[in-house]
C-alpha cells in the first residue's frame, strides 16, 4: 500500500536569516499544497511532514533544501551593448530573461559598473539560511481525484492549461525568484516558492 499524501494548509512566515521578510500567508496567503507533487520547496515540505493539525513551527531551514546553494559559474560578465540600447532601463536588482546556450534564463542584475553589467542566474536566495515559522491549519489524506488533476496537468503551479508552458520560470534549478514567477520587484515580498499564489 502506498504512503497517504496529505493536503496540507498552513499559514506561515518566512524571512531570510538577518529576520527580513521574504514571504508571509499575509501577503500571499496560506500554503497549500499536497504533500509529494513537487508544489512545494523541498525544506517548507520537510519541515512540515508528520506535524498534526494545529502544531506550531519554527525552525531554520539549510540552504539546500530550500534555493540551493550559490553557483559561482552562474556570475557571469556581460556587456551593455548586449542590451541593443535597453541597458540603460536596467538597475541592480532587477531580473530579465536572458537567452543563452542552455536556452532561457531569469538572472538578477548583480552590478552595473558603466558598460560591465554583472549577471547571476542563481536564484536570489540561493545560500541563504530561511526561518520558517506559523502553524499547521490543516491535515487531511489528499483524494486520488485531487492528486490526479494536479499529475495529470504538469506542475501543478496553476499558471496554465493542458499541452501550455507557463513560463514562470520556477521549475528548473537556480531559476525564479520566489514563487518562481520572477515579478516580484525589490522591495516587494519576493514568494515563498509554493506556486500556489
Amino acid at each position: 500500500m502506498s504512503e497517504v499524501q496529505n493536503s496540507i494548509t498552513a499559514d506561515f512566515v518566512l524571512r531570510r536569516q538577518d529576520g527580513s521578510l521574504v514571504d508571509s500567508s499575509e501577503h500571499s496567503g496560506a500554503l497549500n499544497y499536497i504533500e509529494g507533487l513537487g508544489m512545494m520547496v523541498p525544506g517548507i515540505e520537510k519541515a512540515l511532514k508528520g506535524l498534526e493539525e494545529g502544531s506550531e513551527f519554527d525552525v531554520v531551514l539549510d540552504p539546500v533544501d530550500m534555493y540551493g546553494l550559490k553557483d559561482e559559474s552562474n556570475v557571469m560578465e556581460v556587456s551593455a551593448k548586449d542590451f541593443h540600447g535597453s541597458a540603460t532601463e536596467l538597475e541592480v536588482g532587477t531580473i530579465i530573461e536572458a537567452h543563452t546556450p542552455e536556452g532561457n534564463k531569469l538572472m538578477t542584475v548583480q552590478t552595473i559598473e558603466g558598460d560591465k553589467i554583472i549577471l547571476d542566474a542563481n536564484h536570489p536566495l540561493a545560500g541563504e539560511h530561511m526561518k520558517f515559522s506559523g502553524t499547521l491549519n490543516s491535515v487531511r489524506p489528499a483524494s486520488e481525484e485531487e492528486i490526479a488533476a494536479l499529475t495529470k496537468k504538469g506542475c501543478g503551479c496553476g499558471g496554465h492549461g493542458e499541452g501550455e508552458g507557463c513560463g514562470c520560470g520556477g521549475h528548473g534549478e537556480g531559476e525564479g525568484e520566489g514563487c518562481g514567477c520572477g515579478g516580484h520587484g525589490e522591495g516587494q515580498s519576493e514568494g515563498c516558492g509554493c506556486g500556489n499564489h
